[in-house]
């Protein structure tokens, strides 16, 4: 569809998004979705059944042979990356014909539309599927007369795995769809028209991928399909427990699980008189994990090398991991941590503060923090076993004091171990690590899935997987409007810092760095989520991450403790929401001595997934969460920038702001327009920077955004209050007079002889 029309299906949904918000914010209960059922109907059913584009009717798009060209462009030349899902999708459709990026639209459509917009916003979805058509190279557009027309509002959370595997949902409905489209006509309707029919194609379909991360999209693709059938819920996991709460509603329950559910609804709807949603009292209540449940962790628990022996083959066939430290007696069940630290000192009385202190954290773990169900994970240099904790901490000293202190597994790999080469780069940088015992749970998601228990996985390890792209907010139109900066470059810099993580803004004085960073950072992140720091000569590696700090101590006296500076403490913020981005803007960043503010921190701008041990807690490593961005600026003109050295540079993209390269060259006379003002100042501005001739000594336009040059006395005040104490400073000791050479006056006769801005000419 060309760029003025707006017919074809999107036309019968006026308002849908509006009255879906309505009833969210009302009533506190999921919209019913109606109208995104129909839609996906529209575009899936109909397309398979005509082969004929829903966006653009003129295109043949369903079709065996599409399917085929997007399968083998996606499903068999997977992109491997650590670019986000958009990114690799264009890497991966680059020179494909027209009708396949289409499909590829499409496709996505009826992957976004159902989800609510909590877990992704309405821009963002219209900026997702308007890009891909984009990439077709013709004027092709998201069909939509007004917002408000396209049903992409949503009325289903599928939860945070339904946003961490897009790309294995995208697979899924790639290979559903080539399947179906090769079928013979009376087949594909017979298909399309029976939902068991359809629920076993697509998990024969699943089975044949190998892995189950995309087996949300099956849920949710059948209740989009059969909404009387199936019902709206994403989580396999979820369903089994609800499955399992009311089953004694069930007369004889069976090994399909929806029809179970099935049966159960119609069962509570005749009991209740009502409709029935499980994620609504009084039915929520039955089957929801409390809040404790739901703490779900993931551990590694090293077995390969205790004293010198593999007792993995033995906790494999017994069901069980264990820890070792025989030094350490009378530890067995739940202890304290304070029972623990008297265990350990009483053990080990020549061990320095810092190993003891590591003894004490793996031990205390494994005793009482670790909880059952939490994710369980042993390697050895090869392979990675994984598995479920099913018990507390026992004690069975039969085998020896090695495997003494004991936990019950349920081990998954205990027949058919994972490759270590399997996994992640991300996921097998968390397993290297020395220590007997500790938290990876941010890994954990990825492992369980990779070893085929998804279902047991909760929402909070796969919120915390670092596997998955994490992306900022898009950067719209209207935040171009507001900064009157250029969209493309506001994007450009956006996804510097996606992938590189650290970014600095340089350039010369007034050319609005500080001003750019705090309202990118903000529009990206969020405000909540982003805070600013200043360097300055005097500033230390204690200021910026941790030292020791005066602290009021007991009866009023003042003792010393460890502090954690602004970095560690935003770095522990992100950590604790790993769903989300945090933005660290470190202002004049080249005014501090950065090697000694930064020391070991140096590393990890640079390998994020190892961690250091950090100078004033040695006993417990430090990691960067990669949901921690940086962004620094640098004024060109302050002496001090000699400070930024090699390895600092590596690590940091830069970005220059100069009033003659965009995005700041026009930026005083795009603000001049908007504030309706006349362009002289704009002008004067460009007459000095001539006359200064140097790039890094051009003043920026931020002095004169300001409504008091408005006033030629305001100008005038600016000028000299700001301006030219600024130049003299510059220019001390060249003999030049920075008044008669720079004033108002002598510019103003400059400015007068340059061209007129079109504004100014009289029409």
């Amino acid at each position: 569809m060309c760029d003025g029309q707006t017919g074809g299906w999107f036309g019968v949904h006026g308002g849908g998004a509006a009255v879906a918000e309505q009833q969210v914010a009302g009533t506190g209960r999921r919209p019913d979705g109606t109208e995104v059922r129909e839609a996906v109907q529209r575009v899936f059913r109909e397309g398979l059944r005509t082969g004929r584009s829903a966006f653009l009717p003129e295109l043949a798009v369903w079709t065996a042979e599409t399917a085929a060209d997007l399968r083998a462009r996606f499903v068999d030349r997977p992109d491997e990356s650590a670019d986000t899902f958009l990114v690799k999708l264009r890497r991966q459709l680059d020179g494909a014909p027209a009708e396949t990026m289409v499909l590829a639209a499409e496709l996505l459509y009826v992957n976004l539309a159902p989800l609510v917009p909590e877990q992704i916003g309405i821009p963002k979805k219209r900026e997702i599927l308007s890009d891909i058509l984009s990439w077709a190279g013709r004027d092709y557009r998201l069909p939509e007369a007004e917002a408000g027309q396209v049903p992409l509002t949503g009325f289903l959370h599928g939860g945070q795995g339904f946003l961490n595997y897009r790309w294995a949902q995208f697979q899924l409905l790639v290979l559903v769809t080539e399947r179906l489209a090769g079928l013979p006509q009376a087949q594909r309707e017979a298909e399309l028209a029976d939902p068991w029919r359809f629920r076993q194609e697509c998990f024969a379909i699943q089975e044949r991928i190998g892995h189950r991360k995309g087996r949300a999209q099956i849920h949710v693709l059948q209740h989009l399909l059969f909404p009387d059938t199936f019902l709206p819920i994403a989580s396999a996991a979820h369903k089994q427990r609800i499955r399992d709460a009311f089953q004694d509603r069930l007369s004889a329950p069976g090994e399909n699980q929806d029809r179970d559910l099935l049966a159960l609804t119609q069962v509570l709807a005749e009991e209740s008189g009502g409709r029935v949603d499980f994620y609504a009292s009084p039915w929520v209540e039955q089957w929801r994990p409390t809040a404790q449940e739901a703490t779900q962790r993931g551990w590694l628990v090293r077995g390969h090398d205790v004293n010198g022996r593999n007792v993995i083959p033995a906790w494999l066939e017994g069901g069980y991991c264990s820890v070792s430290f025989p030094e350490v007696t009378g530890l067995t069940a739940v202890r304290p941590r304070k029972s623990v630290i008297k265990a350990v000192v009483e053990a080990y009385p020549d061990l320095g503060a810092g190993a003891r202190g590591q003894i004490i954290s793996q031990l205390h773990t494994f005793l009482t923090v670790m909880e059952p169900g939490d994710v369980v994970v042993t390697v050895t240099p090869e392979s990675v076993h994984v598995g479920t904790v099913q018990s507390a901490a026992y004690d069975e000293p039969a085998d020896g004091p090695d495997t003494a202190r004991r936990r019950r597994v349920q081990w998954a790999t205990a027949q058919r171990p994972l490759l270590r080469s399997q996994l992640a780069e991300q996921v097998q940088s968390r397993l290297t690590r020395p220590a007997t015992v500790y938290d990876i749970s941010a890994v954990a998601a990825e492992i369980a899935a990779t070893a085929g228990l998804d279902e047991v996985v909760q929402d909070v390890l796969l919120e915390a997987d670092l596997t998955r792209p994490l992306e900022f907010a898009p950067v719209t139109g209207e935040l171009a409007e507001e900064l009157l900066m250029p969209l493309d470059w506001l994007r450009e810099t956006a996804r510097q810092l996606e992938l590189d993580r650290q970014i600095i803004l340089y350039g010369p004085p007034g050319t609005g760095k500080t001003f750019l960073a705090r309202r990118l950072a903000q529009h990206l992140a969020g405000a909540e989520r982003t805070r600013l720091v200043q360097f300055h000569p005097s500033y230390t590696y204690e200021d910026f991450f941790e030292g020791f700090r005066p602290v009021r101590g007991e009866c009023g006296t003042v003792a010393f403790d460890i502090v954690p500076g602004p970095f560690k403490l935003l770095a522990e913020q992100a950590r604790l929401d790993p769903g989300n981005p945090y933005v660290l803007i470190i202002d004049e960043i080249n005014r501090a001595h950065l090697a000694k503010v930064f020391g070991e921190l140096y590393f990890l701008l640079e390998y994020r997934d190892e961690p250091i041990t950090t100078q004033y807690s040695p006993e417990t490593p430090f990691d960067l969460p990669r949901n921690l961005f940086v962004i620094g600026t640098m004024n060109t003109a302050d002496r001090s920038i000699a400070l930024i050295d090699a390895a600092m540079r590596r690590r940091f993209a830069f970005r220059r702001l100069a009033p003659d390269r965009a995005p700041v060259a026009g930026l005083l006379d795009r603000w001049l327009d908007r504030q309706g003002l006349g362009h002289e100042p704009a002008r004067i501005l460009d007459a000095l920077n001539r006359r200064l001739a140097d790039p890094e000594r051009a003043i920026g336009p931020s002095y004169l955004m300001t409504r008091r040059i408005a006033d030629p006395l305001g100008l005038d005040l600016v000028w000299r209050s700001q301006i030219l104490p600024l130049l003299e400073d510059q220019l001390y000791g060249s003999g030049i007079d920075v008044e008669q050479e720079y004033g108002l006056a002598a510019l103003r006769a400059e400015a007068q002889q340059a061209p007129a801005h079109p504004d100014d000419v009289a029409g």
